[in-house]
C-alpha cells in the first residue's frame, strides 16, 4: 500500500511540473492521428500517399464485394465496410501502415459459416427470373445484416474490455504454428466455399463437423445432374472462372517479379481490371439472360440510414463474434509490430484495442460487419509507397464516390469474377503449407500443434479448429514444463567449467555427482528432480533408508551383546548397494543458473531431500549431503520467505558449482584427516 501511494504521488507530481506537456500527450495517446499529423512531412509524403491512397481505394472496391460474398452477404455491405471502419481506424490506430476494412479472409468466412449456418441460402427454382432470385436472396440478405451488425457490435465491445483490462498481451497465447495452421485451414475452407461460385451451382449452407464435405458432396451432385439449361449455364461461368484466375494469376506474378520496374512502384491493379472488364462483357453480352450466369444484381446508391443492431440477435453470434475479435486482433497486431519495426515507430497494444473497438461499435450502426485491417492491401500500402493513415483516409473518399454514385453500375459483374478474386487472394494463405517442414524440424510438438488445428479447421469448423488449437497449445505448453531436461554435468579438464557428461569422459572421482535442472521448478514436475537425484547417484532413499533401519537394529543388538568392536568394523566394511553396484556418492550439488522461478511445494521438496522428516526423498540420513548453486535472486528469495535459509543456513549456497565443488573436496580432506587421527587414537 505504502509503495502504491507512493509511486502515485510521483505520478502526479511528475504530471503537474508540465501540464501542457502532460495533456498533449495525453490526447496524442488516446488520438494518435494528431502525433502523426503534427509530424507529417508534407513535401517528402504528400505525393506518395496520395498515390498509395488511390491504389488501395481501386483494390477495396471488388475486394470488398468479393469478401462480402464471403461472408454471406450482399457485396453492398462490403462496401459500407470498407468506408466506416477505415476512416475511424486512421483517427485511433497506431499503424501508419493499415488498410482497414472487411476484406480479411480468415474472419470473412468465420461469420460467413455462422450466418450461413443460422439463415441458409434460399431455395430458388432453376427457371425463375432474375428478379425472384433478387428478391429470394434479398429477404436472406436482411436477416443476415443484423447478425453481422451484431457480431461488430459485442466484438468492439469485448476489444474495448480488453482495453479496460490491459489485456492487449492476450494474443501470446495465440503460437505461431497454431495460426500458420489456423490460417492454411481457413484457406481450404474458403477455396471450398468458392467452388459453387466458380462452378456456377447451388450448395447448401453448412456448419459444424465435417461441412466442408457436404458443401463438396452438392457441388459434384449438382455438376453430375445438370440439364441442358444447366450445363450451358456452368459451361459459360467455368469459362469466365478460367479466364479471370489466370488473368489474376498472372498480374500477381508480374507484380512479385517486377515491383521494382513497375511505374512508381505501383502494382498492376488486377482485381479492379477484372471488376470493370466482368461488368463491361455482363452488361454486353447480357450472360444472365443469355446463358444463365448469376450476377450480383441492384446495388444501392448512397450512405445507410444508422439503425441500432438488433439485442434478440445477440445470444445467437456472441458464440463467433469473439473468435472472430481474437483472431482478428492477434494478426492485426502481428503484422502492425512487423510494419512498426520495419519503419521505425511504436505500436500500442491497447491502443490498438481502442482502435478496433471503437471502429467496430461506431460501424455496426451503419450495416457493417467486424473490421480487422486487411493483409494483402497493408502490404499494397507499403508497396506503393504509402507513409501515413493519409492513405487510408484518401482510399475511404474514393469509396464514398463509389457508394454515392458509382455502385449502381457494378449490378451486371458475374458472381463468378467475385469468386475468382477470393480464390486468388488466398494463394498466400495456401503457402502456409510450406510452414510445416521447418516447424516439424526444429519441433515435433509444434508441428503436431500445426496438423492438429489444420485438420480441425478444415474437417470440424472453424471456430472449433481455433478452440482445438488453442488448447492443443496450452496443453503442450503444459508438457513442455514438466518434460524439464535434467542431467550430470562434469568438470572439463581442470577448468571451472563443467559440462553435459555425454559430451565428456565420466570422471574417476564420484564422491561428488553435479546435476542440471534445466527449467523452472514447481509443483508439476517437481517430482523429475528426485527422479534424475536418484538416476545420478544410484539412490534410492526407500530402499536404502530401509537396509539403514536394518543396520540400525543390528547395531542396536550388538550393542546390547556388548559387540561394539564387532559391529564398528561390520558398519565401516558395508556399501550401500543398489542393483549389485557399489555406491560411494556423498554430495550432490545442484546447478540452478536455469532455475528461474520455484515453488513452495518444491522448497519443500529440497527440505525433504536435505533433512529426516520420515520422507522417502531423504539424503542426508544416508550421509548424502545436498549442495545448490547458481541460484538467481529471485530462488533465492523463496528459499528464504520459505524459511530455508533461515532453519537451514546459507552455507550450502554457493556462487558457482566449482565453489560448491571446490567446498566439499577440502572439508572432505579435512573429514578424513580427523578420521585417521580419531583411528590412531581408538587403536
Amino acid at each position: 500500500v505504502e509503495r502504491f501511494k507512493r509511486k502515485t504521488k510521483e505520478y502526479y507530481h511528475k504530471k503537474a511540473e508540465n501540464p501542457g506537456k502532460s495533456a498533449r500527450k495525453f490526447f496524442t495517446s488516446i488520438l494518435p492521428i494528431f502525433h502523426w499529423v503534427r509530424h507529417y512531412k508534407f513535401k517528402q509524403w504528400i505525393v506518395s500517399d496520395i498515390i498509395s491512397g488511390i491504389t488501395v481505394g481501386v483494390m477495396q472496391i471488388p475486394q470488398g464485394m468479393s469478401y462480402a460474398l464471403l461472408a454471406g452477404q450482399h457485396p453492398i455491405y462490403g462496401l459500407y465496410t470498407a468506408f466506416f471502419p477505415v476512416l475511424i481506424y486512421a483517427v485511433f490506430g497506431t499503424s501508419r501502415h493499415y488498410s482497414m476494412d472487411w476484406s480479411f479472409a480468415i474472419t470473412s468466412l468465420m461469420l460467413g459459416s455462422t450466418v450461413s449456418s443460422a439463415v441458409p441460402d434460399p431455395v430458388v427454382n432453376a427457371t425463375a427470373s432474375q428478379a425472384e432470385q433478387d428478391l429470394a436472396w434479398k429477404a436472406v440478405y436482411d436477416e443476415r445484416i443484423l447478425l453481422g451488425t451484431s457480431a461488430a457490435l459485442l466484438g468492439g465491445i469485448f476489444l474495448q474490455k480488453l482495453r479496460i483490462l490491459n489485456l492487449g498481451i492476450i494474443v501470446i497465447y495465440l503460437s505461431d504454428p497454431m495460426i500458420s495452421g489456423f490460417t492454411f485451414g481457413n484457406a481450404v475452407q474458403v477455396f471450398v466455399s468458392q467452388l459453387k461460385g466458380l462452378f456456377g451451382v447451388s450448395a447448401g449452407s453448412y456448419s459444424g463437423p465435417l461441412n466442408i464435405i457436404w458443401i463438396i458432396r452438392d457441388v459434384i451432385v449438382n455438376l453430375t445432374t445438370l440439364d441442358a439449361a444447366g450445363r450451358e449455364r456452368v459451361s459459360a461461368t467455368v469459362i469466365i472462372s478460367a479466364i479471370c484466375v489466370i488473368f489474376l494469376l498472372g498480374v500477381k506474378e508480374i507484380n512479385e517479379r517486377f515491383k521494382k520496374k513497375l511505374p512508381l512502384g505501383i502494382p498492376i491493379p488486377g482485381e479492379i481490371i477484372v471488376v470493370i472488364v466482368g461488368t463491361g462483357v455482363s452488361y454486353g453480352a447480357d450472360l444472365a439472360g443469355n446463358f444463365g450466369v448469376q450476377i450480383i444484381g441492384e446495388i444501392p446508391s448512397g450512405l445507410p440510414v444508422p439503425q441500432v443492431p438488433p439485442v434478440d440477435k445477440f445470444s445467437s453470434i456472441v458464440g463467433s463474434a469473439i473468435p472472430i475479435a481474437i483472431i482478428g486482433y492477434a494478426v492485426a497486431v502481428s503484422m502492425a509490430k512487423i510494419f512498426g519495426g520495419t519503419f521505425g515507430y511504436k505500436i500500442s497494444p491497447n491502443q490498438e484495442l481502442v482502435a478496433y473497438g471503437v471502429a467496430n461499435i461506431t460501424s455496426s450502426f451503419f450495416f457493417c460487419f467486424p473490421a480487422f485491417p486487411s493483409m494483402s492491401r497493408s502490404c499494397v500500402q507499403v508497396d506503393s509507397g504509402g507513409k501515413t493513415q493519409l492513405v487510408a483516409i484518401l482510399s475511404a473518399l474514393l469509396m464514398l464516390l463509389v457508394l454515392l454514385w458509382i455502385g449502381p453500375v457494378f449490378k451486371t459483374i458475374p458472381n463468378a469474377c467475385l469468386a475468382s478474386i477470393v480464390a486468388v487472394a488466398i494463394k498466400g494463405m495456401l503457402r502456409k503449407a510450406r510452414d510445416l517442414p521447418p516447424i516439424w524440424k526444429v519441433s515435433k510438438l509444434d508441428g503436431i500443434v500445426w496438423i492438429l488445428t489444420m485438420l480441425a479447421t478444415v474437417f470440424l469448423d472453424v471456430i472449433l479448429g481455433l478452440v482445438v488449437g488453442v488448447l492443443v497449445s496450452l496443453l503442450f505448453l503444459v508438457f513442455r514444463t514438466q518434460m524439464i531436461a535434467s542431467e550430470r554435468l562434469v568438470q572439463v579438464d581442470d577448468t571451472e567449467i563443467y559440462r553435459k557428461a555425454g559430451t565428456f569422459p565420466k570422471p574417476d572421482d564420484k564422491e561428488v555427482v553435479v546435476i542440471a535442472f534445466r527449467g523452472a521448478m514447481h509443483f508439476a514436475n517437481r517430482q523429475a528432480l528426485s527422479k534424475v537425484l536418484m538416476r545420478c547417484t544410484g539412490i534410492d532413499p526407500g530402499i536404502e533408508l530401509s537396509r539403514k533401519r536394518k543396520l540400525d537394529a543390528i547395531r542396536l543388538k550388538a550393542m546390547q551383546e556388548e559387540e561394539s568392536v564387532y559391529f564398528y568394523s561390520l558398519e565401516n566394511s558395508s556399501v550401500i548397494e543398489m542393483n549389485g553396484h557399489p555406491k560411494r556418492v556423498k554430495c550432490v550439488v545442484l546447478d540452478c543458473s536455469l532455475i528461474s522461478f520455484m515453488d513452495s511445494p518444491s522448497v519443500k521438496l529440497l527440505k525433504k531431500a536435505r533433512y529426516n522428516d520420515n520422507e522417502v526423498d531423504n539424503y542426508t540420513t544416508l550421509g548424502v549431503k545436498i549442495l545448490l548453486a547458481n541460484v538467481c535472486s529471485e530462488v533465492s528469495h523463496v528459499l528464504e520467505v520459505g524459511d530455508f535459509i533461515s532453519k537451514y543456513g546459507a552455507d550450502v549456497i554457493f556462487l558457482s558449482v566449482h565453489d560448491a565443488v571446490t567446498w566439499w573436496h577440502s572439508r572432505d580432506e579435512l573429514g578424513t584427516i580427523c578420521e585417521e587421527s580419531f583411528t590412531a587414537t581408538r587403536l
